[in-house]
């Protein structure tokens, strides 16, 4: 009974509630009556009796304000852009000076009685009450007046804006603010009309698609939302940006096999597939693809096809174009060129030098960096050097500089190492050239005219990522103290260097050892150089020597293919006219598995009014492949030289070290194959093979040509333990020797080790493999020494 009181006297309460409010709300706009139209929580409700909105006709208007009293409830999204609020702002001070208060909400109730202002997305409303703003596209807008509720929308938020003050300035009645109206017929939708009427890929419509890229690039990410706008924008197409998705898929990614072009759009199994291979451009390249594909022009439908690319050129830049280079051999345009290099080892475009441009490259005391592959084919470079004085810097400078990634890191925690060891006991992240030192033992103390007291026990050694050493770079001294350790990276992306005239117009310094650079220095691992050409004009009747056009250090794994290059002119130091200041056109220094392959000489090999070609020191794993040169060259050792299918000029193959050093199908003119440098000590540690080897001599030749000093170089000496003979041809006599004749007075030391700083460990074994020309053949004349050798013939 009591249940039954209570609802009684609700349902009387309702009745007389809305019998008041209709006598001033008649009807809607469907001409139902508007008893169901009162909202118990709206001000308006709360009739006072001092209203005279009796001549309002509730069934043409909604009352916005009643009696200076809020009538609807503004209800708009939690987060709004500064645009939205300041249009709504703009709304309420309309009636400030009524100071009518609005009621705010972020949810609409949905009820057809309630008056409501729905503004935007986003706050729940029902299908009729809501208009997507995603239909209406950026730029669109409606309002729409259903039921008693007023809605206003748009495809983004400047057009939601424009639609609130449109709203405000032309479609509520603001004659009288304290009872404002809105005309129940209002209608606007206008959503916006697009020159792109539709985009399919491999036939299906765009709409079914979800872009995808890896959202934590943030360069990816970015090119996703740009192309989400656009589409949105340009075509009416709102697209999700996700990691991945089971729908078709616009996928945006970084790859190396992004075409020839270096950023292509290609359908590939219904999938729309956006790709760069250079990752700084990738930004630009979206920005270009979405001007050349999506732009607004003339009406038109897109369909991607099934394998149809999409590709810009982006994988090269150039000096002239980029940079602004002249290249007409007269002005300086070293700025021009270091700035094209900047650009591109910052992006990882390929650099071409302009063919048929001559490019000078001035007198400059800086170095300009190549981190990516260059094209230098058809260009041609003048570095003039006649006017750089030997006092100042920039002779020390090379013009370019083929870079590593990162530079070399000071490593801790070796502390000693002994030869043969095979891990060091310390990691890295990844495989490195690794150069120790132990400056408390000096080495290569050198003999003769050019005597020194020689340089820190050092060398170079090959490590993977977890202190293994590589059996090709072993470790070749023991280290009682490790006072150093750099790590140098062995796994830089490999680059190509291709083509270029290089022209030195040499200096004219005073003959004095006042070392040049002025080339090009490579400290990076994995390059290839193909195809270069140098050569030297202007040289006079003075000039100081040069370190080597190509300098390569303190890298692994550098191959020179197909090089023209040019032996210098011998100078005379001088303070001495019987020395001869040695000039480079190639050095490697602490530098491992490298390579000069179908390399030859502008000049000839055979004219001793040019010094040898090469020289090199602590390196390993040297190798002549198919070289035309006038010398190989080893100052403070190698490990491991390989010399093959080659021809070696007038200073011959002259060299000490360790390893095997292997001589096959190859010319040397003179009458030693290989010389051990006397001012090193003549040693070799290891082993020799000559395999079809051509001696082009003029007398009685010595295969292996040695000295032996009282004096200590550092080290102990050896003769090649074994060496092995497979075919040697002659251009004069029918006999040889193996090894040397030394003087008598050295037997006596050797042997009897009296007063001997340089004990002298002598060759085991000579191997006879084959001998096609039946020579004769002696280990040597001094058999006094050399009677404990093993002549093993097998021919």
């Amino acid at each position: 009974m009591k249940k039954y009181f209570i609802c009684l006297l609700l349902i009387v309460t309702m009745v007389i509630s809305l019998s008041v409010f209709s006598s001033c709300l008649p009807t809607n706009q469907q001409g139902s009556t508007n008893q169901d139209s009162g909202d118990a929580n709206n001000p308006s409700d709360n009739d006072n009796g001092d209203n005279n909105n009796e001549s309002v006709d509730v069934e043409q208007y909604i009352p916005v304000t009643m009696n200076s009293e809020a009538v609807v409830k503004i209800v708009s999204p939690y987060s709004k852009s500064k645009q939205v609020n300041d249009a709504l702002n703009g709304f309420k001070n309309a009636f400030l000076n009524e100071n009518i208060q609005f009621t705010d909400s972020y949810r609409t109730d949905n009820l057809p009685s309630s008056y409501e202002i729905i503004i935007g997305d986003g706050v729940d409303a029902c299908e009729k009450y809501y208009i997507d703003p995603y239909v209406l596209g950026g730029g669109g807008y409606a309002i729409r007046v259903i039921d008693n509720k007023i809605i206003i929308a748009g495809g983004d938020d400047e057009a939601l804006a424009y639609a609130i003050n449109l709203f405000v300035d032309k479609l509520i009645d603001l004659s009288d603010p304290a009872n404002a109206v809105v005309d129940r017929s209002t209608d606007i939708y206008k959503p916006k009309t697009y020159s792109i009427k539709g985009i399919s890929v491999a036939g299906v419509d765009l709409s079914k698609y979800t872009i995808v890229c890896d959202t934590r690039n943030e360069d990816l990410l970015s090119c996703a939302n740009d192309l989400h706008d656009v589409l949105y924008n340009n075509a009416g197409y709102w697209l999700n940006v996700k990691n991945d998705s089971n729908t078709p898929k616009i996928i945006i990614q970084l790859t190396d096999d992004a075409g020839y072009d270096g950023f292509r759009m290609t359908v590939r199994g219904g999938d729309l597939i956006i790709e760069c291979a250079y990752p700084m451009l990738m930004l630009d390249c979206m920005a270009q693809l979405i001007e050349d594909n999506f732009a607004i022009g003339e009406e038109r439908t897109i369909a991607f096809t099934e394998g149809n690319d999409y590709t810009q050129h982006i994988s090269t830049i150039t000096y002239c174009t980029y940079g602004g280079a002249v290249g007409d051999g007269i002005a300086d345009d070293f700025d021009a060129i270091k700035e094209t290099h900047f650009r591109a080892n910052i992006t990882g475009q390929t650099v071409v030098g302009d063919p048929g441009k001559t490019f000078n490259m001035g007198q400059h005391n800086e170095t300009i960096k190549i981190m990516t592959d260059t094209i230098w084919t058809g260009a041609t470079f003048i570095i003039d050097d006649s006017d750089v004085t030997a006092t100042g810097t920039i002779k020390d400078k090379n013009v370019f500089w083929i870079a590593p990634s990162h530079t070399g890191k000071v490593v801790s925690g070796i502390t000693s190492l002994k030869s043969g060891q095979t891990n060091i006991g310390v990691t890295f992240d990844e495989p490195v050239l690794l150069k120790i030192y132990n400056d408390n033992v000096m080495q290569y103390i050198r003999y003769g005219g050019n005597a020194d007291s020689g340089a820190p026990q050092q060398e170079i050694i090959l490590v993977d990522e977890n202190g293994n050493v590589d059996p090709s770079t072993p470790i070749m001294w023991n280290y009682d103290t490790v006072t150093a350790a750099i790590a140098y990276s062995a796994t830089d992306k490999p680059i190509t260097v291709t083509g270029g005239h290089f022209i030195t117009i040499a200096n004219s310094a005073p003959r004095r050892y006042t070392y040049y650079s002025r080339g090009i220095g490579i400290t990076r691992s994995n390059v290839t150089i193909v195809g270069i050409i140098h050569t030297i004009e202007g040289e006079g009747d003075t000039g100081a020597p040069y370190n080597g056009f190509l300098s390569i250090s303190n890298c692994h794994n550098v191959l020179i293919d197909s090089a023209r290059l040019s032996g210098h002119k011998v100078y005379k130091l001088e303070t001495d006219s019987t020395n001869s200041m040695g000039t480079y056109d190639i050095s490697a220094n602490s530098a491992n598995n490298i390579t000069w392959r179908n390399c030859s000489q502008t000049n000839s090999i055979t004219d001793t009014s040019y010094w040898g070609i090469m020289g090199s020191n602590y390196c390993k794993n040297l190798t002549y492949d198919g070289c035309v040169f006038s010398r190989f060259d080893a100052h403070k050792g190698t490990y491991n030289a390989t010399i093959i299918n080659s021809e070696i000029g007038h200073q011959k193959i002259s060299i000490i070290g360790a390893g095997t050093l292997r001589i096959e199908n190859t010319v040397v003119n003179g009458n030693n194959i290989v010389n051990l440098r006397s001012d090193y000590g003549s040693t070799w540690q290891g082993d020799v093979i000559f395999r079809n080897v051509t001696l082009k001599n003029t007398s009685t030749p010595t295969l292996i040509n040695a000295q032996w000093s009282n004096h200590y170089f550092g080290y102990t000496c050896y003769l090649p333990e074994n060496i092995t003979i497979d075919g040697i041809t002659l251009a004069k006599g029918t006999s040889f020797y193996v090894l040397p004749n030394l003087k008598n007075d050295v037997d006596k030391n050797v042997i009897s080790g009296v007063n001997n700083d340089n004990p002298y460990v002598l060759t085991k074994k000579i191997i006879i493999i084959s001998n096609p020309q039946n020579y004769t053949y002696a280990v040597s004349k001094n058999m006094t020494l050399f009677g404990t050798v093993v002549l093993d013939n097998k021919s």
